[in-house]
């Protein structure tokens, strides 16, 4: 049976203890010890790792940490012989993210279940984040109040208690459980914010977590599915922020927090040009469309452009030319897209066969066909003039 050091004081970084068992498994060994400080993957949060040191000061990695029965499993880089005096260093960055962030769990979920009775019915914390599954929905506009609440928890330093009570004290006591619990529980309650049987491990004060951050929320089944960051990483996360914004306000020349009403003027005036433009563009269409009326067949090449413009030409001068059209909008380099009509005509075994040669595809209507090619302005127009001698070849640019 492993001691549990973690339980004895979560703030245990190193120890001495007593290797009792190794064996491998594949290129790893799973190592056992009689005391231990680091925590085994359980209730959501991830197993601990760091290094352990050798009596001849050769050092061994703890990758992860699991529980088998009452032993606590070490799963390390090398091996370390039944008998060892070994001396344990956790990886406390990682151990004490995972801290702040259960913790920071715990006072959400309580708080919520308080407000709506809504239960805590899934917990996983990854590498940055922790999600929370809650079985009933919150109103949008009350998301940002929990968070406040939350973090006015943690602005009052409160003390985080641990008590391991047996079954008939712990039943006196309303505390939130995933499942019904026997023998003895552990209870970790935050005074006004929360009381929860849980496993794991957490700060000694609610000050330690430094901040809560509600980062998405979206409905999941049948209530709610959020994701948080706590301490560290909501800090980091949002120093990202902070440099991103502040890179945004220098390029709209505006205050920090002025950029949305920026972005806002950016996005109106983009879309006003964007509107402008696309009227002095269709002029230019209706003019090309009167240079080529009584034209006949017609073949035409957009440098550069797109699909919509491609498709508008063809409209447009199907109108005017009397004849069939083919607008090709792109370049020799990434390829073109196409437009082909034919007014109350069928140019679906034309176009088939240009796919065929010229590495394309599409399809459409019989007097409307469109789709893409992957050929050379120089082929185009070879296998369009070997059909079409008399074809007329433009090019439309925009000005």
């Amino acid at each position: 049976m492993t001691r549990k050091l973690y339980y004895e004081d979560t703030c245990t970084k190193e120890f001495d203890a007593l290797a009792t068992a190794c064996g491998q498994k594949g290129e790893h060994f799973l190592v056992t010890l009689d005391a231990s400080a680091f925590y085994p993957e359980g209730g959501g949060q991830s197993g601990d790792r760091g290094i352990l040191i050798l009596q001849d000061q050769s050092e061994v990695k703890v990758l992860d940490t699991h529980e088998k029965g009452e032993d606590i499993v070490l799963t390390c880089s090398g091996p370390v012989p039944a008998g060892e005096r070994v001396h344990g260093i956790l990886d406390w960055e990682f151990r004490f993210d995972r801290m702040q962030n259960h913790t920071g769990e715990h006072i959400l979920s309580g708080l919520i279940h308080e407000r709506y009775g809504y239960h805590n019915v899934g917990f996983h914390m990854s590498q940055d984040r922790v999600t929370i599954d809650l079985d009933g929905e919150i109103p949008e506009e009350e998301i940002a109040l929990i968070e406040k609440k939350a973090n006015e928890v943690v602005w009052a330093d409160l003390p985080v208690r641990v008590d391991v009570l047996p079954q008939e004290e712990a039943n006196q006591i309303e505390y939130r459980s995933k499942k019904k619990l026997e023998g003895e529980i552990r209870l970790v309650t935050i005074p006004g914010a929360d009381v929860c049987a849980c496993c794991g491990t957490h700060v000694a004060r609610t000050g330690e977590i430094g901040l809560i951050k509600i980062l998405s929320h979206e409905r999941f089944r049948s209530g709610v599915r959020m994701e948080i960051m706590c301490g560290r990483w909501a800090y980091e996360y949002m120093e990202e922020i902070f440099r991103q914004n502040h890179e945004v306000s220098v390029h709209l020349s505006s205050r920090l927090y002025e950029t949305g009403k920026a972005a806002q003027r950016l996005v109106e005036e983009n879309a006003r040009l964007k509107g402008d433009l696309t009227g002095i563009l269709f002029a230019q269409i209706d003019r090309m469309a009167k240079e080529l009326e009584g034209a006949g067949d017609v073949m035409l090449f957009a440098p550069d452009s797109d699909s919509r413009i491609a498709m508008k030409l063809t409209a447009k001068i199907m109108e005017t030319s009397g004849g069939s059209v083919f607008s090709f909008a792109g370049s020799d380099k990434n390829g073109y897209k196409y437009a082909a009509g034919l007014t109350d005509g069928d140019l679906r075994s034309l176009v088939k066969e240009m796919n065929r040669s010229l590495n394309g595809r599409g399809g459409g209507k019989p007097y409307f066909q469109q789709g893409s090619i992957q050929a050379g302005r120089l082929q185009i127009e070879a296998f369009l003039k070997e059909r079409y001698p008399e074809i007329t070849c433009s090019v439309f640019a925009i000005s």
